[in-house]
């Protein structure tokens, strides 16, 4: 089978399944409703993750001519998809009835170890970092710093997925600018996966962005695409910063996920000294903040796709001109801490506003 015809039946199929699940996750309550934090009109199926899973069995079963297993690099497919399944069944299991916290961070910490020891897919060290400008290895560090990172990444995307498209069209930048980086230095072996991924997410964003004939999505990912979508993303990321051939280096790659992260961490942070849990829901992050001052949804989130792609351009440019670990870590963490700053003052400046 050509390779370029796996898009192709990607975005196809997810447009399938979604019209196949969108009636059956109405009649069975597999839906979102409005509550103070959302503002969707209506109950709205959760089957956006679902239908780009399928899509992408769907692409592998018919592709048993194309070199499968494996579709990206060293990493396997079967232990993606027994991955990646995983978490879609815990997703669908919470979008329906509700799982609490310790449950989804176990199926997340599993997932990761699948991907650890089914695939071999792990940081084994963070870059040129130390003072002789010699490779920080990280021994036998790798594994947990490697489901701390994985953890952390899924529960990022889980968390910016609060308006329509806004998780869709984030992962999607980031994609293709992996899918670049891999292109310009890294093997075409990581390629196959990215596109089928990112053919699936078009397909989902057809009926889930809002459009100027439709002013409200059709479907939404939940919680099982947008914690699958962020497996993907850090598993693609861990292949293309580690070993001898790798594309870029740790440090670079972390700015394919640098509004994600920034927005999560600085959540936590906030609720933190607010004497709240970090797990505690609330409508305080980045597109919250652009809503409340006077953004329509379309325009928050271009903003935000804007500095998401702004991101992959700076990875992208630090490792064209072989800028030093040192300094490209040195420069995420201050931006890091600028978003920090400028998030708690815009807060502070509505809320003061609001209690004149």
């Amino acid at each position: 089978m050509s390779p370029q015809l796996l898009p192709i039946i990607a975005f196809i199929a997810t447009m399938a399944f979604i019209f196949v699940l969108r009636p059956l996750a109405i009649r069975i309550g597999l839906t979102d409703r409005p509550d103070t934090r959302k503002t969707h009109t209506g109950e709205v199926p959760l089957v956006g993750g679902v239908a780009i899973y399928l899509a992408l069995l769907v692409v592998v079963l018919l592709d048993n001519h194309f070199g499968l297993p494996p579709i990206f690099g060293k990493a396997s497919i079967h232990a993606f998809l027994t991955a990646s399944g995983l978490l879609v069944l815990v997703g669908v299991l919470d979008d329906r009835s509700g799982l609490s916290p310790l449950l989804r961070f176990l199926a997340q910490v599993i997932a990761a170890m699948t991907m650890v020891f089914g695939a071999g897919s792990l940081f084994t060290d963070l870059g040129a970092l130390t003072s002789d400008g010699s490779t920080l290895y990280l021994g036998l560090f790798g594994m947990p710093f490697t489901i701390l990172v994985t953890v952390g990444v899924i529960n990022a995307i889980n968390m910016c997925d609060g308006l329509d498209g806004l998780s869709g069209n984030m992962t999607l930048v980031s994609f293709l600018g992996l899918g670049l980086a891999n292109t310009l230095w890294g093997s075409a072996d990581h390629l196959p996966l990215l596109n089928v991924l990112s053919a699936g997410v078009i397909g989902f964003l057809t009926f889930n962005q809002r459009m100027w004939f439709r002013n409200k999505a059709w479907v939404f990912l939940g919680d099982a695409g947008s914690m699958m979508l962020g497996l993907a993303l850090v598993w693609m990321a861990i292949d293309i910063s580690q070993g001898g051939s790798r594309a870029m280096s740790p440090s670079a790659t972390a700015w394919f996920l640098a509004i994600p992260v920034f927005d999560t961490v600085t959540m936590i942070i906030r609720r933190i000294s607010q004497g709240r849990s970090p797990f505690h829901a609330d409508a305080e992050h980045l597109h919250h903040l652009l809503v409340r001052l006077g953004f329509r949804v379309g325009q928050a989130i271009a903003m935000m796709c804007c500095l998401a792609a702004l991101g992959c351009a700076i990875g992208l440019a630090l490792t064209y001109f072989a800028v030093p670990d040192p300094v490209v870590i040195g420069l995420f963490t201050a931006t890091g801490f600028l978003y920090l700053a400028v998030i708690q003052w815009s807060w502070y400046r509505i809320h003061k506003q609001e209690s004149a």
